[in-house]
């Protein structure tokens, strides 16, 4: 019966302890999160794509930075209203706005740095 018993409480560790990992890596993962400083429109003439500087913390050295974000046609644009995420695009980006963003690809170590956006969250 003690054996029954601790195997029993033993198993509701374990549950415990693999429920708390999984609730302490789950949920979004977002590389930066900041504020816009800066929009840049390319030139049609250009091969150049359109761009946004934000100043925030880059999650993958806790760090301040400003970092140059590439916005292509494959970067998912989103606004966050309530619960919600509403479609956006670059238009609606405006400086002052807080974002979270996924980056594509490696980070360019220039100054500022730059990466290439998968998907940004605008949230104030």
């Amino acid at each position: 019966m003690k054996n029954l018993i601790l195997l029993a409480m033993l198993f509701v560790m374990f549950m415990g302890v693999v429920y708390g990992a999984i609730v302490a890596t789950g949920g979004e993962h977002w590389d930066m999160t900041g504020k816009i400083v800066g929009v840049c429109t390319a030139d049609n003439n250009t091969t150049d794509s359109n761009s946004i500087l934000v100043q925030g913390v880059v999650s993958s050295g806790n760090q301040q930075a400003n970092v140059t974000v590439k916005i292509t046609n494959d970067t998912l644009i989103y606004v966050k209203n309530g619960n919600q995420r509403n479609n956006a695009t670059f238009g609606d980006l405006k400086a002052g706005q807080s974002v979270n963003i996924q980056f594509k690809g490696p980070v360019l170590q220039t100054y500022p740095p730059q990466a290439t956006g998968s998907e940004i969250l605008v949230t104030g």
